[in-house]
């Protein structure tokens, strides 16, 4: 008898406190901080404007151009600091504007897309996600986002879409293959004047207090930084925080998977799917900017 209330007891002691702890990770805090996933497209080709978006308040998720002169460098630098690495991945648009280096075009066949892709994330180091490069065509092409996904799948990276298209498969496509995905909520700075990019900035901060998070994407213009390293560190006070995507996506997002292959594992740590509303609508003329 004694031992079976010890058992009891010691059941007790550490059921509770694990009940708790999965409640927790089910259940939405009343006072849980308001998450800013905070991207910046673009780095790679100036060294200058990269350091200083490597100097911004960490985590920042920075989305760097492949074989670019400072990638690697910078993406180094930026790992050492706690700042996620992303491969930004050019991709066909509808304007027909050049890509660089490292472009997916719709016209490849699998294996030379699937391969292009490949060389574009080895030439960044720590890379865990990547997103769209303009890709307003490509990311309407659901064979291509199939191929793309694939190698996301295979690598264990996430995916968040930028958005250049509301007529993108992009995150069809992601989720059908298990890949862990993000949709863009705000770009910050199509205008860069203060006014703009404070009023961009706030409509981000009010969707992540509404909704719990939300996903802003900015460029390494001077205006932008100098504006960023003034308004993230008045965040917290505001009960808002800046998160790493990897970090979210492994604690809250809950995927679905349909694919035969699983996703990894690190990202699927709920077993209950998170309320996410729909998204705000925006100007037809804020997603022409950023094809």
């Amino acid at each position: 008898m004694n031992n079976r209330r010890t058992r009891a007891n010691t059941l007790a002691r550490i059921g509770l406190p694990l009940c708790l702890t999965l409640l927790a990770g089910l259940i939405p805090s009343l006072s849980r901080a308001a998450e800013l996933l905070l991207i910046i497209d673009d780095v790679g080709y100036n060294r200058k404007l990269g350091e200083q978006a490597v100097a911004l308040p960490a985590p920042v998720n920075l989305a760097f151009l492949p074989h670019t002169p400072f990638a690697a460098r910078l993406a180094e630098k930026a790992s050492d600091k706690g700042h996620v690495i992303m491969l930004h991945a050019p991709m066909d648009n509808e304007q027909g504007a050049k890509l660089g280096p490292g472009g997916l075009h719709g016209d490849m066949d699998q294996h030379t897309l699937q391969q292009v892709l490949l060389d574009d994330l080895e030439s960044i180091p720590h890379v865990q996600g990547f997103n769209n490069h303009t890709g307003s065509l490509l990311t309407q092409n659901p064979q291509a986002m199939n191929w793309v996904m694939e190698i996301a799948r295979q690598q264990g990276l996430f995916f968040i879409d930028s958005l250049t298209s509301a007529a993108s498969v992009a995150r069809q496509k992601a989720d059908a293959n298990g890949v862990p995905a993000l949709d863009r909520d705000v770009f910050l700075d199509n205008l860069r004047d203060e006014e703009s990019l404070s009023a961009q900035f706030e409509r981000a901060v009010a969707l992540a207090q509404k909704r719990g998070y939300a996903v802003i994407i900015g460029h390494p213009y001077p205006e932008t930084l100098a504006f960023l390293h003034k308004a993230l560190p008045a965040l917290e006070p505001r009960n808002v925080r800046l998160t790493s995507i990897d970090q979210f996506l492994r604690q809250r997002l809950w995927s679905r998977l349909i694919a035969p292959e699983p996703a990894p594992s690190r990202y699927l740590l709920h077993s209950s799917p998170i309320f996410e509303p729909e998204p705000e609508p925006e100007s037809a003329a804020e997603i022409k900017a950023e094809r």
